[in-house]
């Protein structure tokens, strides 16, 4: 963020100064545990945690100020106060965005969101200084925050753009007036927040309807909802896919048995160049295409795009592998749903190669009237794929467990655990040398404890062992 007097963000977002004194802010904070001297901290509202009960936490840390509602109204002190501070938050960014020149990014779609960026701001560093949104900063909170983190220099920002129902990409694309659109692809994610596949489509859309007449649409040629919006967008449309049609193809995708590494030809209508990825799983081919279209759009060649692609890493809890004790851990436990649930046990069956394969999944959430089939599916695949045991974690996840067994998995390859803590203990029991242990489900499943459980547990096996 560039520096401001505090007079021009109480400007900025109409509050007002509760003393005449002014500082300089140097950055936002929104945790009174993460402020820095100079922060401007925002006291957002909250269902369990209301950031105006750490105000003066965050002044004690050194924040420059700290931006309050009305209750605060006629105290002294270093406060803006203003009528919502989390509206406040997105007109500062708003107010920022306006007075910058870079090229921003937006990116959204049911799965793929958080890697697409990651991949598109490693494509962009090659030629730009480049700012993007950290792990999964895709909401009211996190993409002005992200905004706010760009200056004068900045010359591409990269903002993943979630959605809880209608408008709310909307709403994203006025405050970070995106030039360039990513549509990854348009599924069943968090079908119980919008109720229909129509509501769904339409909500997506958004990005692509909000973005200005000499901007450019990357849209994925594969998916069949998103080929719709080619025709919703006032934007230039760049294709990206597998399709002949496409204009930034992956051709002769191949996945290395063992590592589960992706490799392929990108071809651009510039030219094409061999790309190897270093994140495992076919599924993020698509991804990597997004990335690239991006940097093909801002004038980066093929061969740019692949030496960027190949050393390029996403953010943690996706697809991650960890190794201790000649086990592997591929914990992709951020979060789940139906097409990133298949995608990670193909993907994990691809990677153990001849060695085991153990699964260990828990809820997909926000599916609503389709999360029984859906669970019962995920079961059936991992039949299907041949997963040689599968840990169902949870009584909501327990429908995972039905489809297997209708589908054929043997009793003695399958067991289900209340918890994190007694899946990792049952694992840790049962792992040996050369397997694979793929950890995967929603965020509220909490299954990330089984993979940090798992991989101590490996780690300190050979200091037991020496003992």
């Amino acid at each position: 963020m560039r520096s401001r007097r505090l007079s021009d963000v109480a400007a900025a977002v109409g509050g007002k100064l509760a003393e005449d004194g002014d500082a300089v802010v140097r950055g936002i904070a929104v945790d009174s545990r993460g402020v820095t001297p100079g922060d401007l901290f925002v006291a957002l509202p909250g269902d369990r945690v209301n950031g105006e009960d750490f105000v003066e936490d965050a002044l004690a840390r050194g924040a420059a100020a700290a931006m309050v509602g009305p209750r605060w109204a006629g105290r002294g002190g270093r406060l803006i106060v203003v009528d919502d501070p989390g509206a406040a938050l997105l007109r500062l960014a708003g107010h920022q965005r306006a007075n910058l020149r870079a090229h921003v990014v937006g990116i959204t779609g049911s799965t793929g969101k958080t890697c697409t960026k990651d991949l598109t701001a490693a494509v962009l560093r090659r030629r730009f200084d480049v700012v993007a949104s950290p792990a999964s900063f895709n909401n009211e909170v996190g993409l002005p925050l992200t905004l706010l983190e760009a200056d004068e220099q900045t010359e591409a920002i990269v903002c993943e753009m979630g959605s809880r129902g209608p408008g709310h990409i909307r709403l994203l694309c006025e405050v970070a007036r995106p030039t360039i659109g990513v549509v990854t692809n348009v599924g069943v994610a968090h079908m119980e927040l919008f109720g229909s596949p129509e509501v769904l489509r339409d909500a997506k859309a958004e990005l692509p309807e909000s973005l200005p007449a000499d901007g450019a649409a990357i849209l994925n040629a594969d998916d069949p909802v998103v080929r719709d919006y080619g025709d919703r967008t006032p934007a230039r449309v760049v294709w990206f896919g597998t399709e002949e049609t496409a204009d930034v193809a992956a051709k002769a995708v191949e996945v290395s048995p063992g590592t589960g590494l992706a490799s392929f030809v990108l071809r651009t209508p510039d030219g094409s160049a061999p790309v190897r990825l270093r994140v495992p799983g076919e599924h993020m081919v698509p991804n990597a295409l997004a990335a690239a279209a991006v940097g093909w759009t801002l004038g980066m060649s093929a061969a740019e795009c692949a030496d960027q692609l190949a050393t390029a890493s996403v953010s943690g809890g996706r697809m991650e592998v960890t190794e201790a004790g000649g086990v592997r851990v591929l914990n992709d436990a951020y979060n789940a749903n139906p097409v990133s649930m298949a995608a990670a046990l193909r993907a994990a069956r691809a990677m153990a190669g001849d060695g085991r394969c153990i699964a260990v999944l828990g809820y997909m959430a926000e599916l609503g009237p389709i999360a029984q089939d859906e669970h019962r599916r995920i079961g059936e695949l991992a039949a299907r794929l041949g997963i040689d045991l599968l840990v169902v974690v949870g009584t909501e996840a327990s429908l995972i467990a039905a489809g297997a067994r209708d589908a054929g998995l043997p009793p003695d390859r399958m067991t289900t655990c209340a918890g994190p803590q007694e899946a990792a203990a049952l694992v840790g029991s049962l792992v040996r040398s050369r397997d694979l242990v793929l950890v995967k489900a929603s965020r509220v499943a909490r299954l990330e404890r089984v993979a940090d459980a798992l991989e101590r547990s490996l780690a300190d096996r050979p200091r037991q062992a020496a003992g």
